[in-house]
């Protein structure tokens, strides 16, 4: 069964149809207020959440991809008017739409080419007439729900490195780290989009953007989700629980290459506590990689604290070095998330100390990282083939290939026995806007 997947960055979008019951006027600058904070147009596999959102809505407005997802998740025509299959799926045919771009140039074959190969190697693209090939060695059943992801946005690098695409809007004035303005584009495929502007605040947390929407500072925010105000200042919108938090361990690191120390750890978090007290409700805990409402098994993952056998697996291990568990500075959740699950480690035996992420400690550095990443997809195979590109975790590329619940349940269970990701719980995104919005 498909459901409606809201991604914060889809509400954000302002192009043709945003809010059609309430469209703004035309002109005018909507000011927008984001937690993350990008200092390059590089479109990279990134496990931040707050970075991975704002790049998502600056995507989403500049450049279009050949399939987008409507209202109920299914896949829908964009810069592909259609397509079709060969070969079991290995092979697809896509008619591309003759668009203009932000530069003055026509949307080519070479240029979805280019854009495609560099974030997807293993795809084999090439221009077959007046379409686009796109073979694979294996079946890509799930490659419609690939397409409609961010990272496969149809974009070129102007000379200054800025991203140009094909969408209503163009970047104008960008000031690393802190602003971005995006400027109206007339020719827009889709129709010139009712606002002059959009103007993101970089950088800006919580507690920031909610003082400068309740003092008409700013007409969009993103809010705390595990603090939900509804009304407080406007109108508040909710996604699916569409974050992972998790624990990731670094690879090659002495202090975890024992699975007995990664299993202790697992077995030791009390998962409905940080749930009842740190995510006040909001969201669900889970020891599943997908939330329920996209996979449709999370409740097979059992995700019960029980610290007696985490003991038992932590005993034999004999004296253990403190391990350090990374999370990002600029996150207050993060750091209360980190603190209970070293407080749960201490019950098993297990030292774990919480650091936050600096310019001379990054999370590589550490044992364990606190990760938030952020689902681009609500089909099953496509949003864990995207989780283990970000994380580099291998198993996980086989749910590129499945196409039953049952195979890429597998392929999840598969990738999570060795404890080398432990999923803590799924929330939604949350904002607000001005009634004027």
């Amino acid at each position: 069964m498909k459901r409606t997947f809201l991604l914060l960055a889809a509400a954000l979008s302002l192009g043709a149809d945003a809010w059609p019951a309430t469209r703004p006027h035309f002109g005018g600058t909507l000011r927008v207020e984001m937690r993350g904070a990008i200092s390059s147009f590089d479109i990279t596999d990134d496990p931040n959440a707050a970075r991975a959102l704002l790049r998502d809505l600056i995507l989403s407005n500049v450049c279009d991809r050949l399939v987008t997802l409507n209202a109920s998740g299914d896949p829908q025509p964009s810069l592909a008017t259609s397509w079709r299959s060969e070969r079991e799926g290995r092979s697809w045919y896509f008619v591309l739409r003759d668009v203009p771009l932000h530069n003055g140039n026509t949307l080519s074959a070479q240029t979805v080419i280019t854009a495609l190969s560099a974030q997807n190697p293993e795809w084999h693209a090439r221009a077959n007439g007046n379409e686009l090939l796109i073979q694979s060695d294996t079946p890509i059943s799930g490659i419609l729900y690939q397409l409609a992801e961010s990272h496969n946005s149809i974009c070129v690098a102007g000379n200054n490195g800025e991203w140009i695409g094909s969408g209503p809007f163009q970047i104008g004035d960008f000031q690393p780290g802190q602003q971005i303005e995006l400027r109206a584009f007339d020719d827009a495929w889709q129709g010139r989009p009712f606002l002059d502007r959009i103007r993101v605040q970089m950088g800006r947390s919580f507690a920031d953007q909610a003082a400068d929407l309740q003092t008409a500072r700013a007409d969009l925010i993103e809010s705390d989700p595990t603090q939900p105000r509804p009304g407080a200042a406007g109108t508040t919108g909710f996604t699916e629980p569409v974050e992972l938090i998790a624990l990731a361990f670094t690879p090659n690191h002495p202090a975890v290459a024992d699975a007995g120390v990664r299993e202790a750890l697992g077995r030791s978090l009390d998962r409905n506590s940080i749930y009842s007290v740190l995510l006040h409700k909001q969201g669900q805990p889970s020891a599943a990689l997908l939330p329920q409402w996209v996979s449709g098994y999370d409740h097979l993952f059992k995700g019960v604290q029980d610290l007696a056998l985490a003991r038992q697996l932590r005993n034999p291990l004999g004296s253990l070095v403190p391990l350090s568990l990374a999370f990002d500075a600029g996150d207050d959740l993060a750091r209360l998330i980190a603190e209970r699950v070293a407080l749960n480690a201490q019950a098993a035996g297990i030292t774990l100390q919480p650091r936050p992420e600096t310019p001379s400690f990054r999370g590589f550095n550490a044992d364990v990282r606190l990760i938030r990443v952020r689902l681009e997809s609500a089909e099953a195979g496509a949003a864990l083939t995207r989780i283990g590109t970000i994380l580099n975790l291998s198993k996980l590329q086989k749910a590129q290939t499945s196409s039953t619940a049952e195979t890429i349940y597998a392929v999840e269970s598969d990738a999570l026995k060795d404890y080398s990701i432990i999923p803590i719980a799924h929330i939604a995104e949350t904002y607000n806007r001005t009634p004027i919005v």
